[in-house]
């Protein structure tokens, strides 16, 4: 089963610290403990509930529009922002930490996703992530959630625990940063026993779209002055975790593409990253014609 540790921060470290001289006080002064059935140790469970991410992928189902997200609409429904919250809570409840790899990893994406669902309608409307907080704050930075009685915000959950402790590079495309150049939400829950095919399914979707991966076809060739590949900027902020993973960001990305494996895979073939868009990503309504 998978082990995974909180992010030492220094507040975290300082109430460590605080509770280590309590405990010597309480020593020194020949306090003994409660009874024990007075005592409530945290205690992580076993395996989630079946029904854990149930009314979350009903949620994604209901305003997850393509590539984007429908905000405007859940921000109008007071129902569905509080099935939100709902879920949220419902997860901050819950300790993973006994859990197997795919139930506990399925839990830290979903979270991640629905803290930054329910961030950004907090602070809606808006145009980009990045609106919220100010000049020396980041959204990343802000305290979102509560697990185990540990304040964790979302650059946490992502680096700290999700790419740090379970290693899967796929894990790039699944966790979304409400952005357009973003790898789009998916439209589903993950959840443990499906999430090896949901994993494969989200990067699939990626690199079939031309918004993260242009492959220059062998017969535009004459047409362009240098064959290249064009990816989405991630591959360049992360690119050691695609070498661990794939051994290269060229064999990760011909997992995905078989058809155009060969050239991805030639070394003679430039790769250039793509710029990248953090305007919201929000669905785009058709306009009325009058």
């Amino acid at each position: 089963m998978k082990k995974f540790s909180f992010p030492q921060t220094n507040l975290f470290r300082g109430l460590l610290g605080l509770t280590a001289l309590l405990a010597i006080s309480i020593t020194c002064m020949n306090i003994s403990e409660p009874p024990q059935d007075m005592q409530k140790p945290a205690t992580a469970t076993d395996a989630p509930p079946a029904d854990l991410h149930k009314n979350y992928d009903i949620l994604l189902r209901l305003y997850v529009d393509g590539t984007r997200f429908d905000y405007e609409e859940l921000f109008r429904n007071e129902a569905d922002v509080k099935r939100l919250s709902d879920y949220v809570d419902r997860l901050e409840s819950l300790n993973p930490e006994n859990w197997e790899f795919n139930d506990a990893l399925a839990y830290w994406i979903n979270l991640y996703n629905a803290a930054t669902l329910e961030l950004i309608l907090k602070n809606y409307p808006l145009g980009s992530i990045k609106d919220i907080g100010g000049l020396f704050s980041s959204p990343w930075k802000e305290d979102v959630v509560m697990v185990a009685g540990e304040a964790l915000n979302l650059d946490e959950i992502e680096n700290e625990i999700i790419r740090k402790q379970f290693k899967d590079a796929r894990i790039h495309f699944a966790v979304n940063c409400a952005s357009i150049s973003c790898p789009p939400l998916a439209n589903f829950a993950f959840t443990g026993e499906k999430l090896d095919e949901q994993l494969n399914t989200v990067c699939k979707n990626v690199f079939d779209n031309d918004l993260w991966l242009q492959v220059t076809s062998t017969e535009r060739w004459i047409e362009v002055k240098e064959k290249e590949i064009r990816i989405s900027k991630i591959f360049d902020w992360y690119k050691q975790d695609f070498i661990e993973y794939s051994g290269s960001v060229r064999k990760f990305l011909a997992q995905y593409r078989p058809q155009d494996a060969e050239h991805i895979l030639n070394p003679k073939v430039k790769i250039k990253h793509m710029g990248y868009n953090w305007d919201l990503n929000k669905a785009e309504k058709a306009t009325a014609s009058k």
